[in-house]
């Protein structure tokens, strides 16, 4: 069965990484990466797959399930919302969800240049924060 120790060993190799290479970037030591790999009940903590994640730019999603999901705000944790399906650039103006003539407002495309300059975790926040907003205004 493919689990998460042999989903980040594929992206460790895929990336022609050591286990050491892997573990300084991710701040943990070396035996701990291995230990990841080797044995089916290992896992690394919230804060340290949030590293592995972005640093493979995959989502956590992929990481612990082996699901993967075409990007979108909900899902793209650590890629790039304007390389996206979500949102593309279109002759200077924006398509949203594939649909051409719709077009965000100033404070929306500001919204989204802040979402893509933070890291995992604060993507999280403003993502979990968001939803807490829209549920007090109902």
């Amino acid at each position: 069965m493919d689990g998460f120790g042999e989903r980040l060993k594929r992206l460790r190799k895929d990336s022609d990484m050591t286990q050491g290479q892997l573990a300084e970037q991710i701040g943990v030591v070396p035996s701990a990466v291995g230990k990841y790999e080797r044995l089916e009940a290992s896992y690394p903590s919230i804060e340290t797959l949030i590293k592995i994640a972005d640093f493979f730019n995959v989502s956590l999603d992929y990481l612990l399930r082996g699901k993967k999901y075409s990007p979108g705000v909900e899902n793209n944790i650590s890629g790039h919302l304007s390389n996206s399906p979500f949102i593309q650039a279109n002759n200077g103006g924006v398509v949203f969800n594939g649909e051409s003539g719709k077009t965000l407002s100033p404070e929306s495309v500001e919204l989204l240049h802040i979402y893509e300059s933070l890291g995992g975790r604060d993507r999280l926040k403003l993502l979990n924060f968001a939803v807490e907003l829209e549920r007090s205004a109902e």
